[in-house]
């Protein structure tokens, strides 16, 4: 058989996106630009996850993410086209996000990642290149044609040797061929009028080299190989027209003007190939930069750790940094929450406590609704930064816990010491690889800690400065070896310990005592799944909430292990949708635990988020991926600001807030509100009153007394969906909130305008 035709059919696969949702909130990183493409008067730059614009005139600039419908996935490259005013962001994984900044909708391109056909390594999208109403899709397997005036997928040209698939980088059209750089064919070109193209015999090739791009500047055909070399493309003859001495990351045409950017240096060229800017000098700024582009004689940059920055010809030492505000990274590992204050770290360790290869991040400070980032260099460089612990007297005082490094106290943003073993009784497993992990603060002011693989392995740093160490070599005696690591701490209103650990299940120190306890699974009584116990959390009723590996437990009366060494914890059993009894959260791996105001339950997994009634009998929310904007279906931790009822949800591919439900209740109702409010057209979320007592009795009424809602507060806040009593939504109009708290000794009257 002369040749073989491999034929891939795309049926141009959408779901359409949610355009905005008001109840969540994007607080990802834009720091680490991935690509940048321009039009429409804006610079679109695209992070790990998410996207934004910036406009130059006006200064503006506009989040793309999750929340209006992106898909959270990995981002590869990006482009706009100005011809059809869309935006196209391509993934690592295949995915595409179209993009509409008119209506602000979001289509999903599913074909792709959905073709079975295509290894999932060669899904990959690498580059877009519009020629007349075309987008030609440079990917791992070859090419595919997307035509713009339907969004409907063409024809895809696999042109290995064999008809294989082959790596394409970049794609440009020359002299009325397609030109494909490839990694390991050469390049590769055909007669893009043929009707043919997809049979790969007829696509000839130059050289068997791999190469970074390809592009077409003024009738010029210019290639990157993997050499870095710049080379003009003249007949069948690469001829060198300059060099680096570092990778190239990006190769691209942009108006008239021929850009190469490398990790620390962008050159600019015009239609004659001369220079005509040379960045390379940022200071003290150590640059890692991913791509850049010039639009009205501006240039921007896109750095992977210093977000969006623009520097003009006549001054390229000059710079302005454009990111949004956010926090420093994506990957969150752990959150810690006063009211209107956040702390984000992210360092992190295996599921064997494994902290290699070291994190080097700094950690993140959200304060009334600002950020406050501290890099890694102002923590003495200090490696693994797990958890932070906010004190409950002095608020501007917080503890760091490095799962490498030892302990970090701050006060004001600002580190004042490292405490290791050359400055504090605290053990290393070798050298001065300290690993603290669990902190937390008691009523008397004190820290206390954990420090894993060790025999010292809970220690106190008291209010007055001063270290105290406890022996846990008895009650763990696998700490040094087998027990890999202790997690989660917290304290009880007693001012009890209690923390979780690897082998042991959950270990008890009752400081009054001087005794430990534990409660561990299997062979024991303790009825844990498995005794990696990952978080702890006690509720409003003392009850002590535990996430292990394996599944969740409740123990009755924590306390009563110091006295029963037979002490064991009970699964929270449900009736399932067809009345049949299983174990609520069974098998799951539960990262975090956190209550909130109405005694109910937040649960982290690596299946996204759930959220338990107080005895976990009923689901009221789960969040993932699929229904939500989350970002990552590993969730890390969760935490509840109690004073606005957000919560914190923190993952692996970034952190988001939803507008929650409950608050602390108040003592009065002096600070009662309801927001938003005027509700205005087009709004689709809740309407939250807060600042009320427990047990407060809401009712809502038109302006001529006709009750629409009533509802009993179960903490501080409550929330109204705008329909009289969940049925039809209610008109445009003045609507009474009258509140009375459930000794109806005090009142209070507050308004809310609808307008529809």
């Amino acid at each position: 058989m002369k040749r073989i035709l491999i034929f891939f059919f795309f049926i141009s696969l959408f779901s359409q996106a949610q355009t905005q949702n008001l109840d969540w909130e994007d607080l990802f990183s834009y720091y680490s630009i991935q690509d940048v493409s321009t039009g429409a008067g804006k610079i679109f730059a695209a992070a790990e996850n998410s996207v934004f614009s910036y406009r130059r005139g006006t200064q503006e600039i506009e989040k793309i993410s999750s929340i209006q419908g992106l898909s959270s996935e990995k981002i590869n490259t990006i482009y706009f086209s100005a011809n059809y005013n869309l935006l196209f962001i391509g993934y690592k994984n295949g995915l595409i996000d179209v993009y509409n900044p008119q209506d602000k909708t979001v289509l999903k391109v599913v074909d792709i990642i959905e073709k079975v056909t295509i290894p999932p390594t060669n899904r990959r999208i690498n580059h877009f290149y519009e020629y007349e109403n075309k987008l030609l899709i440079s990917t791992n397997y070859g090419i595919s044609e997307f035509r713009l005036n339907n969004l409907e997928f063409g024809d895809t040209y696999l042109i290995g040797d064999a008809g294989e698939q082959l790596t394409v980088t970049q794609t440009t059209v020359f002299n009325n061929k397609i030109y494909a750089a490839t990694q390991g064919g050469g390049i590769r070109f055909a007669d893009i009028n043929s009707p043919n193209l997809v049979d790969f015999s007829i696509w000839q090739n130059i050289s068997n080299n791999s190469f970074r791009g390809v592009v077409n500047l003024s009738n010029s055909l210019y290639v990157i190989n993997n050499s870095n070399s710049l080379q003009e493309l003249q007949g069948n003859t690469f001829v060198n027209r300059d060099q680096f001495n570092q990778e190239v990351k990006d190769f691209r045409v942009n108006e008239e003007n021929l850009i190469v950017t490398t990790s620390n240096r962008v050159k600019v060229y015009n239609n004659q190939l001369n220079t005509l800017i040379n960045i390379s000098n940022f200071g003290d700024v150590p640059v890692n930069l991913s791509s850049a582009t010039i639009y009205q004689q501006v240039i921007y940059l896109g750095d992977l750790s210093e977000g969006l920055l623009s520097t003009t010809a006549s001054n390229t030492t000059a710079f302005q940094y454009l990111s949004p505000d956010g926090p420093l990274r994506n990957d969150v590992f752990g959150l810690s929450v006063i009211p209107n204050e956040l702390w984000v770290t992210y360092g992190d360790y295996d599921v064997f406590f494994n902290p290699y290869p070291l994190k080097k991040a700094g950690v993140s400070h959200l304060m009334n609704e600002e950020w406050i980032n501290v890099p890694f260099e102002n923590l003495d460089s200090t490696e693994e930064i797990a958890r932070s612990a906010i004190n409950p007297s002095n608020t501007s005082q917080v503890f760091l816990s490095s799962f490498f490094g030892g302990l970090l106290e701050m006060q004001d943003n600002e580190l004042q010491s490292v405490y290791d073993i050359t400055n504090s009784p605290l053990q290393s497993v070798e050298n001065n690889d300290v690993r603290v992990n669990g902190i937390a603060f008691d009523r008397d002011g004190n820290l206390w800690g954990n420090v894993s693989r060790v025999d010292n392995g809970l220690f106190k740093l008291s209010s007055g400065g001063g270290f105290q160490v406890f022996d846990t070599s008895e009650i763990a005696p696998g700490n040094g070896n087998d027990n890999l690591g202790l997690t989660e701490l917290i304290i009880d209103n007693s001012g009890n310990i209690y923390f979780g650990s690897y082998i042991d299940g959950i270990i008890g120190y009752q400081p009054s005592t001087n005794s430990f306890a534990k409660v561990k699974g299997l062979e024991t009584a303790g009825n844990l799944p498995n005794n990696y116990v990952k978080s702890l959390a006690l509720d409003n009723n003392n009850q002590l909430w535990i996430g292990t590996s394996r599944g969740l437990r409740v123990l009755f009366g924590p306390s009563g292990m110091f006295e029963n060494p037979n002490t064991s914890t009970n699964e929270i059993i449900i009736l399932d949708d067809d009345g049949v009894a299983q174990e609520l959260l069974a098998g799951s791996s539960i990262s975090a635990i956190t209550v909130d105001g109405n005694n109910n339950k937040w649960i982290a997994t690596e299946a996204g988020a759930f959220y338990l009634s107080s005895n976990g009998q009923e689901t009221i929310y789960r969040f993932t991926t699929e229904n939500s904007p989350l970002p990552s279906n590993s969730v890390t931790d969760i935490e509840v600001d109690e004073s606005t009822g957000k919560v914190y949800i923190g993952t692996t591919n970034g952190l988001v807030a939803f507008r929650g439900t409950a608050t602390s209740s108040a003592e009065t109702f002096e600070k009662v509100r309801a927001f938003p409010n005027p509700v205005r057209p087009g709004y689709s979320g809740m309407v939250t009153i807060d600042g009320l007592r427990e047990g407060a009795n809401v009712k809502i009424t038109d302006i001529e007394g006709n009750l629409v809602y009533e509802i009993i507060s179960e903490g501080g806040s409550v929330q109204w969906d705008s329909r009289a009593f969940g049925k039809h939504k209610v008109a445009s109009g003045v609507y009474m909130v009258l509140i009375t708290s459930d000794d109806q000794l005090e009142t209070k009257v507050t308004k809310i305008m609808v307008i529809r």
